[in-house]
């Protein structure tokens, strides 16, 4: 192997583990596990000052300052839990006619793609998204097979060349979805990337291009596809919809549980920093300020954590059909 050769394949890898590293952190790994994972490395970053010599904490006073500081910004951290359920309860307070409205929209559109794939659907998001990719590649094979049969050579090579693409793609999230698990935020990955907004516009130019060489059966089949694929788009807006929901009521449960901890570890510390100099209590409060530090930072880097994925996936579903943006198509 050449040295070429041997960079290029190194570069591959480093560019692979970066990418899997920024998925984890953006949007597969477990928010309680990255917020850990980053308050270890507070952990260690504090204990680096203390034990190079670059803060010997002869002088505790600034360290009183920081865990006032600490236990001023977690309770009013703490608050914000309010505002988050506030802002949830309110969207769940409807009358009865606007929660008939919701559901009668639910079971219309519910029940038109059980109409079209003729069979019933699926009441979880993994199962219900499995069932119209099936229905769009379904359709893209059918439209496949016209193009195979018809007499314009070019237009039968263009409809070939998207459909072997799509069905292609589709299989890919098939397989996705299959190995999500099932949670929300699994089964919406695979849909992140695309609202298959250019594929449709693809269709919609390809339809206009051969518009007096179509016939019928051929319009109609595209016609098909793009409606599958609009489904698919609905049902994407709708699961974030409930995933948004979902993600910021265990937000505000988890900096309860881990908010009001972090404030009395503080507290506790802060009451170990009264010690006069000298005393033999005060070893112990110099050893335990990088994790006091660590833990009064908790609600903060757990607050990070969730909003990194929720911003991850609103920038990638901010724009429906029939528009899309750079980020999203990325």
């Amino acid at each position: 192997m050449s040295g070429r050769e041997s960079q290029s394949g190194i570069r591959r890898v480093v560019e692979s583990t970066v990418g899997d590293l920024a998925d984890w952190l953006l949007l597969n790994g477990g928010r309680s596990t990255v917020a850990l994972a980053f308050t270890g490395l507070l952990v260690a970053f504090f204990a680096v000052f203390p034990a190079t010599g670059l803060a010997p904490m002869l002088d505790l006073q600034p360290v009183f300052y920081a865990y006032s500081a600490l236990i001023a910004g977690n309770i009013t951290l703490v608050t914000v839990v309010v505002s988050l359920n506030q802002l949830l309860l309110s969207r769940e307070l409807r009358t009865p006619g606007e929660v008939r409205t919701q559901m009668g929209e639910a079971i219309e559109y519910r029940s038109n793609v059980e109409a079209t794939t003729e069979k019933i659907a699926p009441v979880e998001p993994q199962g219900f998204l499995q069932l119209l990719v099936e229905a769009a590649r379904e359709e893209a094979q059918r439209l496949g097979g016209l193009a195979r049969d018809h007499d314009g050579e070019i237009l039968g090579e263009e409809i070939d060349e998207e459909v072997s693409a799509f069905t292609a793609h589709m299989d890919d999230i098939d397989a996705l979805l299959a190995e999500s698990g099932g949670d929300t935020v699994g089964v919406l990955a695979p849909l992140l990337q695309t609202n298959y907004a250019r594929d449709i516009d693809r269709l919609r130019r390809l339809k206009d291009r051969h518009a007096g060489d179509m016939d019928e059966t051929t319009v109609e089949a595209i016609d098909a596809l793009i409606d599958r694929l609009q489904e698919i788009d609905v049902a994407r807006q709708y699961f974030k919809t409930i995933y948004l929901q979902q993600e910021l009521s265990m937000l505000s449960r988890r900096l309860v549980y881990v908010g009001v901890p972090a404030v009395a570890v503080v507290l506790a510390s802060l009451l170990v920093t009264t010690v006069p100099s000298g005393r033999p209590g005060l070893a112990p409060s110099v050893a335990f300020v990088p994790v006091a530090f660590a833990a009064g930072t908790l609600p903060l880097v757990l607050l990070g954590s969730y909003t990194l994925r929720i911003a991850t996936v609103t920038t990638l579903t901010v724009a429906t059909l029939p528009f899309t943006t750079p980020e999203q198509e990325q």
